[in-house]
């Protein structure tokens, strides 16, 4: 092979050794053999570390810990140690970048399931794993078995457990430093060169580096190239200045963001609102779910009674088949592999990995509501699933038969551009000889809430029909009368949100006009056009630049005042549209 030749080449040209030489290889190798294995001062203090935080009372318990190594040759050495002083087998997983995408995905499932489920309780990983892959779930603990030289890399290490879905307070991450460092007395003029000073340098570039990640969220890559340079010997101070006056600048958003945080508890609380309105509860999610498996003639969803601590609204999914089969594809548990049982409630799966959440998004729960949809629709001949519904009040609440009237209101505005949908609830009382508007909502929530279903009798059935086709146009004219009020009541909320794009446009395009003002300053620019080296090309190339961001310049005025007038005509003459979806009748118990 070419590495053979290339090895045999070198053997030729070199000199031949001497004794004395052979005699210091054969030293080296003799030594070399006899300490490969060896635990030394950090590897100590790892396996120190794991017995105190992953053992109690010599045994194993539930914390997890991940250890990052920036070399592969480390990674199998540290693999060694752990496997000899009992901290292998079934508890120690690996990572690394030769490892198959599949392997990894076994690895991750594993480290994620609950420590109830999987033994597993030490990840060693190297960088392979530091970028796109969650661990959080049940880890709060990493260790930098050794510190890279690209801060980012650091940082990209510690977002495996620090982000979202944490359960944890406090992530605790560790790395190495000298023994007799004492980060109280860092000086701010240590220098890299000997280990105490790049361990001093390393410290300090570490706490700068930390305050400017808390308020900026990240480090810049200005600062890793600066610490890349001096641990190659290539500069022997941090220049943090301009970022952290770029820290400073915002800490001044810390009331922008408050604000921002209680927008999103107002939005948060319509949410709950329109939750409740839409009466989108997991008992309402759960019967639509069941209803549309009976359509299909599916067995049901099963409830089951307990699963760890959760007593109610869990559900084990039949074997389906076919298409309904892969609306249930995720069950299984990535880890354990068993079929998980379903909630229709956020609160019950949240923080779990052995329940599923089938939310509204879920294929299971689109599948049912798609066939509910297709029903609705179909044919009187061939439907199973009517639009009219009748129920019973008691005498106490009704007198005459009532109907509420279920609809999908869509305002649209210029061009027919949708502004808003919802579905909207009328209704009124259907006596013999008169139509009354029953304008209060929650009286005809209250009905739907109270209602008893009933198969009603040919005789009630026809009296209901002769009552409604007496009363339809009244009726209709409810269901428009209601439709007009909430358009009323929604012009408010679309003047603000037209309001709100026109403002975000002018910040988007404002932005965008500093922005090139800054590039276009004239004394730079002119600069950069007689800087030594240029080639005439390279001259051309830059002129080009400039006159691109003149004429973009140029057009940001026109630009603005067209985007103005495309909002404005998507919210001129907003009109109301009407479509009657469904209708409840509802009939005093004697009758």
């Amino acid at each position: 092979t070419a590495q053979h030749e290339a090895v045999q080449l070198a053997s030729e040209l070199s000199n031949p050794l001497s004794q004395h030489q052979k005699e210091i290889l054969v030293r080296l190798s003799t030594w070399a053999d006899k300490e490969r294995n060896r635990v030394d001062s950090k590897a100590k203090a790892i396996l120190s570390w794991l017995a105190e935080h992953l053992k109690t009372d010599g045994k194993w318990n539930h914390k997890r810990v991940i250890l990052f190594t920036e070399y592969r040759a480390t990674h199998s050495w540290l693999q060694q140690i752990l496997t000899t002083h009992g901290f292998g087998g079934i508890h120690l997983m690996y990572l690394h970048g030769s490892m198959a995408p599949d392997e990894r995905e076994v690895v991750k499932a594993a480290f994620q399931a609950s420590p109830e489920d999987s033994p597993v309780r030490i990840l060693l990983a190297t960088d392979a794993a530091s970028e796109g892959i969650d661990l959080q779930n049940h880890c709060n603990y990493l260790i930098h078995v050794e510190i890279p030289w690209n801060p980012n890399v650091m940082e990209q290490r510690n977002g495996r457990i620090d982000r979202h879905g944490q359960k944890e307070d406090t992530v605790y991450i560790w790395h190495p430093v000298g023994v007799n460092l004492n980060i109280a007395s860092i000086q701010d003029d240590a220098k890299p060169g000997n280990l105490d000073g790049d361990h001093e340098y390393l410290m300090r570039a570490v706490l700068k580096i930390n305050t400017i990640r808390e308020d900026l969220g990240s480090i810049g890559p200005i600062i890793s190239q600066q610490i890349e340079e001096a641990m190659l010997g290539r500069r022997s101070s941090l220049d943090t200045a301009s970022v952290e006056a770029k820290a400073a600048k915002a800490r001044k958003f810390v009331t922008a963001e408050k604000r921002l945080q209680e927008r999103i508890s107002r939005l948060h609380a319509k949410l709950m609102e329109a939750r409740q309105d839409f009466h989108l509860s997991p008992e309402r999610i759960c019967r639509a779910v069941n209803v549309a498996l009976s359509l299909a003639e599916k067995p049901p969803l099963k409830p089951i009674e307990d699963l760890k601590g959760l007593s109610c609204g869990l559900y084990e999914v039949p074997i389906l088949t076919g298409s309904w089969g892969r609306a249930t594809t995720g069950l299984e548990h990535p880890h354990t592999h068993k079929r998980r049982p379903i909630t229709f409630d956020n609160g019950t799966a949240k923080g779990r990995d052995d329940v599923v959440l089938a939310h509204l998004n879920h294929p299971l729960v689109q599948m049912c509501l798609r066939l509910l949809r297709e029903e609705i629709w179909k044919l009187d001949d061939v439907k199973r699933l009517n639009r009219i519904a009748i129920k019973t009040l008691p005498k106490s609440e009704i007198s005459t038969p009532v109907v509420a009237v279920w609809s999908r209101l869509v305002i649209t505005g210029g061009d027919h551009h949708r502004l808003h949908e919802e579905i909207t609830l009328a209704g009124g009382e259907l006596g013999d000889k008169f139509f009354n508007r029953i304008s209060q909502i929650g009286r005809l929530d209250a009905f739907i809430q109270m209602g008893k279903p009933l198969e009603p009798s040919q005789r009630v059935f026809e009296y209901l029909k002769d009552l409604f086709l007496k009363h339809e146009e009244a009726t209709l004219s409810t269901v428009q009368a209601r439709s007009r009020d909430r358009l009323k009541f929604l012009e408010n909320t679309l003047n603000r949100r037209m309001t709100s794009e026109i403002d975000d446009i002018n910040a988007v395009l404002q932005e965008l006009q500093v922005s090139i003002q800054r590039e276009l300053n004239l004394d730079v620019v002119d600069d950069q056009l007689y800087l030594p080296g240029f080639s005439p090309e390279e001259i051309a190339q830059v002129r080009k630049d400039v006159q691109a961001l003149k004429s973009r310049l140029d057009r940001i005025p026109q630009e603005r005042d067209d985007e103005i007038a495309t909002i404005m005509k998507h919210y001129a003459n907003p009109i109301d549209r009407t479509f009657p979806v469904a209708l409840v009748f509802f009939v005093p118990e004697e009758m």
